[in-house]
């Protein structure tokens, strides 16, 4: 990824594909489960966990995800998305 001082990029994997979907250009994401409220943003500080709940993202485009399971890693700038389950409502 080059070096940008606004954004991070995104990279999303579901878990019925084998190919993953990136977006360069996210500059905040939502992160709504049943437990808590997260809102990540560019430099925030390395986070591992697991979604049960939606989350969205804002950027030069904005795209969501609606009543997922999942797990998330953010490191250096780059958010890594692995969703295992869609539609999940309980």
């Amino acid at each position: 990824m080059e070096e940008n001082n606004e954004y991070m990029q995104v990279v999303i994997l579901l878990n019925k594909d084998i190919e993953s979907i990136t977006h360069d250009k996210v500059k905040v994401i939502r992160i709504k489960d049943k437990k808590y409220n997260l809102l990540i943003m560019k430099d925030y500080w390395p986070v591992i966990g697991e979604l049960d709940g939606d989350i969205y993202f804002d950027g030069d485009e904005s795209f969501s995800y609606e009543g997922i399971k999942g797990f998330y890693v953010l490191s250096h700038d780059i958010f890594r998305l692995i969703i295992v389950e869609e539609n999940h409502k309980e």
